[in-house]
């Protein structure tokens, strides 16, 4: 028995004389994997994220982008609704610079330059966004209509200078959910009708700031918002619909700045989500199946552009973009008299809508 006992204290004493010795090697491979997965993490962090393969893009009249005008300097497009202007992280949407390779052919086209589809170099503010050099001012992703782009270093140059120094002219189409009703002025907030003399129309002049709220929207702020001036011209209303046709010059470029005063107006661009959020769906749901209107289509499009051109001595560059076949549907039903040609289309004064 004491034998016995002495053997097994023996190899009590030698297996733990083993796990003694074992014990570096086990701390070193433990070290070891844990170095591995470090540096498997790190590589895989320094590994530059796959670029999103762009969609393609669907044009509402064709398979290839409209084009209204180009030359040797620029490109006119008519953006369909639903496109980016251009790639943004994140989102692997098609976006129009990603269609200019399968725009519409017409007189003047020509390859665009890698270097103009490179990324801005001068700061942008927006760190999620690749703001290729050829795009120079924007339309939001469910705004359709006219769009234009620089094909060279010189035209990006004068174009983005025309656009800060605001010399360019820019008209919009818009159906509004109610009839406009410019509102009492509040701290620097007005709107107000003017005189045949001036024009006509409503003209609103409203500071917009960023809403607190609602990250990505835009808010009247009369106090610390940026000047934003936009005039609302009326050309028809139905009273069975409560619906308002208008159109909006731009006379400054804030974030939604149309879509933000129709609602200052208290009539909010139809089928707008963000700025009518009860009745966005609503119209939706009624007329807007009747065209076809798609979630995150505000009825807003850029019908009319005009800026110098950035040739020397060239004549300044008007170009229009035909209404796009949801809104033009909803036209035809609603008022069938007008026709499709804004330019066409009457005038009229608050007084006269109200007895419409």
């Amino acid at each position: 028995a004491a034998a016995a006992t002495a053997a097994a204290a023996a190899a009590d004493v030698a297996t733990a004389s083993a796990s003694a010795a074992d014990k570096p090697s086990r701390t070193i491979r433990r070290r070891a994997l844990k170095q591995r997965a470090a540096q498997a993490k790190r590589a895989a962090a320094e590994k530059p994220k796959p670029k999103p393969k762009p969609r393609r893009a669907e044009s509402s009249r064709s398979g290839s982008l409209p084009v209204l005008h180009e030359d040797q300097h620029v490109i006119a497009v008519d953006k369909p609704a639903g496109m980016l202007s251009h790639a943004s992280e994140g989102d692997s949407s098609a976006s129009l610079v990603d269609a200019l390779a399968g725009r519409q052919v017409v007189a003047g086209h020509s390859p665009l330059s890698e270097e103009m589809l490179m990324p801005r170099l001068a700061p942008t503010g927006e760190p999620d966004s690749h703001i290729p050099r050829c795009v120079v001012h924007r339309l939001d992703r469910g705004t359709s209509g006219a769009l234009l782009l620089a094909k060279t270093p010189q035209a990006e140059a004068a174009l983005g200078a025309a656009f800060r120094s605001r010399t360019t002219a820019k008209r919009y189409i818009a159906l509004l959910s109610g009839r406009p009703n410019p509102p009492r002025p509040v701290g620097g907030a007005s709107a107000r009708e003017r005189p045949e003399a001036e024009g006509g129309g409503i003209a609103v002049e409203a500071p917009l700031g960023r809403d607190a709220a609602r990250p990505g929207r835009s808010v009247v702020d009369a106090a610390g918002g940026k000047p934003a001036s936009s005039v609302f011209r009326l050309h028809a209303y139905c009273a069975e619909r409560r619906v308002a046709l208008v159109s909006v010059d731009l006379l400054t470029g804030r974030l939604h700045q149309i879509r933000a005063h129709a609602a200052f107006l208290a009539a909010p661009v139809a089928a707008d989500d963000a700025y009518d959020e009860a009745g966005g769906p609503a119209f939706r749901a009624s007329l807007g199946v009747l065209a076809g209107v798609r979630r995150g289509r505000p009825l807003l499009h850029a019908w009319s552009m005009s800026v110098p051109h950035p040739a020397p001595a060239a004549p300044p560059l008007q170009v229009r973009a035909p209404l796009p076949p949801d809104m033009a549907a909803l036209v035809e039903r609603l008022w069938p008299e007008l026709g499709l040609d804004p330019a066409a289309w009457p005038q009229l004064s608050l007084s006269q809508l109200e007895t419409l």
